[in-house]
């Protein structure tokens, strides 16, 4: 049997397509800040700590970070994420404030 090259050509914009899905997905980190973000909500569960900003539920990765917040106040956040894993907080300080409460890489 013989192989059109429709066939090849078809295979070859589905396996682009893929890679490029794959790459923007996986491959990149999106980044996001907030600035006048409410805090509305603090969790603690077996896979760690978080927080609710302005309908956003983000992972905090350090516990003292996490103790110091306060649901009702406002925070200038910024948050990673990349693929299917949980948002978390890379930088977090209070509005208008040039002392950071913590975060940071």
């Amino acid at each position: 049997m013989e192989k059109h090259p429709f066939d090849w050509v078809l295979f070859s914009i589905i396996a682009v397509v893929l890679g490029i899905w794959v790459f923007t997905n996986y491959g990149i980190i999106h980044e996001k800040h907030l600035a006048e973000a409410t805090l509305t909500e603090k969790s603690h569960k077996d896979n760690g700590y978080f927080i609710t900003v302005d309908d956003q539920k983000l992972k905090v990765k350090d516990t003292s970070t996490w103790m110091v917040l306060k649901p009702g106040e406002n925070y200038e956040v910024s948050y990673e994420w990349y693929g299917n894993s949980h948002p978390y907080i890379v930088e977090i300080n209070q509005a208008h404030d040039d002392d950071g409460v913590g975060g940071g890489h």
